[in-house]
């Protein structure tokens, strides 16, 4: 049983801090907006980031994200999003559309920040 009775989260966020491009895309999947921003943390799930712009619960959003020498794309939909200050946003993304070959990018990326993390 987790700590903090509030916490959803399935998977075990990794701190990673990387920056990321996205699109936002209407229903019909047409590109409604874009903007940058960066990773908070990320999980095998999800992710958090924190943006200039507030993000509407449920809007889908197609990311582009580097991690070490490899980019992913992938979709996800808004879960969250939160006024940090004036200028920043902390948004929950949940992973929509989230293929093989990124997962094993991002499984190689975990177990790299987990072999730098050893003594």
């Amino acid at each position: 049983m987790r700590d903090d009775i509030f916490e959803r989260r399935q998977a075990e966020r990794r701190a990673a801090l990387n920056f990321l491009d996205y699109e936002i895309l209407s229903q019909e999947g047409a590109i409604v907006g874009r903007g940058l921003a960066r990773t908070v943390n990320l999980s095998e799930t999800g992710l958090r980031l924190e943006t200039g712009q507030f993000l509407e619960p449920g809007q889908t959003l197609r990311i582009t994200l580097g991690l070490g020498n490899a980019l992913m794309q992938l979709t996800g939909r808004v879960v969250n999003s939160q006024p940090l200050d004036d200028e920043l946003c902390a948004t929950g993304i949940q992973y929509v559309v989230f293929d093989q070959a990124e997962q094993r990018i991002l499984q190689h990326y975990f177990a790299e920040i987990s072999r730098a993390a050893e003594p």
